[in-house]
């Protein structure tokens, strides 16, 4: 890398292109910088945004929920206008797949069972956004000295890796510049793309790590496999020769993502009784 600073020094040496290229640096960060701040304020207001309907929604359905399970039995009209609500409720932007499983096995099913349920689900999942609005609207209100820097330095991330793939660009230019030709040396040059592939690989997960973190599990597992396929270019200071060593582990590493955050559904997750349920509906239709 002291070799591309180098090369980069010798090439802008003439103060008159070294001016430009500052200029247009300077500019192109202003640019970068004002976006992505006024992109993340705009992503900031859309998820209260969202968190702010999904309530709304949920609330109209809250009251009469709650009062359908202090009866034994809920007369028809309450059972047809919690359904209308529920309906209402699908459009729920952050509606999850597990309360909707809920809502729909009411619907369909129409018991006092699945009443409970859906009411324990509908109670924890209200409770959930109602905690998470609170912690998005203090951050934004009322935000802690660190959460302020990240703010400040955040918008500059987008030109850091603008920069970090010119500099693996003239890297890999560099080296082969440096290698004859294809006869001569196949492997070099070989390693030497694949070195470019991986710093490439390792710069945008980076870049997802420190622009789109959340704290949810499956978030947190990407979180953890990038930070690896990250430091995973760091063993290229070996050598060159390695190269092709590390595109593989990280290729092995990004598959492994697939098969660590695939979630089963509710309805493929067993359930308290679902032995009991399969063993009478397999005597129903042997009968």
């Amino acid at each position: 890398m002291s070799l591309t600073v180098k090369e980069i020094i010798n090439t802008f040496s003439n103060s008159i292109e070294a001016m430009i290229a500052a200029g247009i640096a300077i500019v192109l960060f202003i640019w970068m910088y004002i976006r992505t701040a006024l992109h993340l304020r705009m992503a900031g207001k859309e998820q209260l945004d969202r968190l702010q309907q999904s309530l709304l929604l949920y609330s109209r359905v809250t009251g009469p929920l709650g009062e359908m399970m202090e009866r034994d039995e809920p007369s028809a009209e309450e059972i047809s206008h919690l359904i209308f609500l529920l309906e209402e409720c699908k459009a729920a932007p952050l509606l999850t797949n597990d309360l909707q499983e809920q809502m729909d096995a009411y619907i369909r099913e129409r018991d006092l069972s699945r009443l409970s349920m859906l009411y324990k689900t509908w109670v924890r999942e209200v409770n959930r956004r109602i905690e998470e609005q609170s912690t998005l609207l203090r951050k934004w209100e009322r935000p802690s000295w660190g959460f302020s820097f990240w703010l400040l330095l955040k918008p500059a991330l987008p030109f850091m890796a603008v920069v970090a793939i010119l500099l693996w660009s003239l890297q890999l230019s560099d080296t082969l510049s440096r290698i004859p030709s294809w006869d001569s040396s196949p492997w070099g040059i070989i390693n030497a793309w694949a070195r470019f592939i991986s710093c490439l690989v390792a710069t945008a997960s980076l870049y997802l790590v420190f622009m789109y973190t959340r704290r949810k599990t499956n978030v947190i597992v990407h979180t953890i496999l990038y930070i690896l396929i990250s430091v995973a270019t760091l063993f290229h200071l070996f050598g060159l020769n390695s190269a092709l060593y590390i595109v593989a582990a990280q290729g092995i590493l990004y598959v492994a993502g697939f098969s660590l955050t695939t979630t089963r559904t509710r309805r493929d997750r067993p359930y308290a009784g679902r032995d009991l349920v399969i063993e009478v509906e397999s005597r129903i239709k042997g009968e």
